[in-house]
């Protein structure tokens, strides 16, 4: 009932982007776009957003893309920093979800909570591919376990020869099966996450391009959502 009526409501909005908010992840408000430019921005109106919070718990902010991509775009990923709520966006009648998550670049190490198997489930998150969560304890590539294995093939990845933006590069480190995720960003970069360290871009080349293990695409990846993952790390040089 509540994806029908933001569905309704972006229709209704015709070629400004619509915006509302869900309190307690169960009732959809509308809300007034007041930006200067609502074919291209939103803003909500404060006192729409007083009267939300006079309802409940403010969990999900909602906007629309009618003429744009069904990803967020800089702007929209800095304001959900901000927020750090969860936001929904609605694009060829369809409803995106994007969870709150810390920016790609410059994460703190933990595994099982913020290593490069959550790096890659939270890029392809904001590309629109929701990919699941395996609990995992570390060192579980020594313990008969093989991670990546398991998830890629199954989730619609599979295997390539050549490298191109948005490819998983899975690396061997100092194991017989693949334990470490990359991200391929171009120019010869690769965007991960490694222990001890804070998450960053490295050169594709040396240690990771020796100790290859394979390369995988995702079979409805597009370029444009690429876009999201460069927006993300934006984030870092703003």
């Amino acid at each position: 009932m509540m994806k029908k009526q933001i569905l309704k409501h972006a229709k209704a909005c015709g070629d400004n982007e619509c915006c509302g908010l869900i309190i307690n992840n169960k009732q959809y408000i509308a809300c007034n776009n007041i930006a200067l430019d609502p074919q291209n921005n939103f803003e909500i109106s404060p006192d729409d957003w007083i009267k939300a919070e006079n309802q409940g718990e403010i969990t999900t902010i909602v906007h629309s893309h009618p003429n744009g991509l069904p990803i967020l775009s800089e702007a929209d990923q800095l304001f959900q920093l901000q927020t750090k709520l969860d936001w929904w966006l609605v694009c060829n009648n369809k409803i995106y979800q994007f969870n709150a998550i810390k920016p790609l670049l410059g994460r703190e190490f933990e595994h099982g909570v913020d290593d490069c198997f959550t790096m890659m489930i939270d890029a392809y998150m904001l590309t629109g591919i929701l990919l699941p969560n395996y609990g995992r304890q570390d060192n579980w590539w020594n313990n008969g376990q093989n991670l990546y294995l398991d998830l890629l093939p199954v989730n619609e990845f599979y295997q390539v020869d050549n490298v191109q933006e948005g490819d998983i590069i899975l690396v061997c480190l100092g194991a017989k099966v693949p334990n470490h995720a990359a991200i391929y960003i171009g120019d010869q970069m690769i965007l991960h996450h490694c222990p001890k360290r804070l998450s960053t871009r490295d050169l594709y080349n040396g240690y990771w391009l020796k100790y290859t293990h394979s390369i995988w695409r995702h079979n409805a990846w597009q370029p444009s959502a690429f876009t999201a993952i460069l927006n993300n790390m934006a984030l870092n040089l703003n």
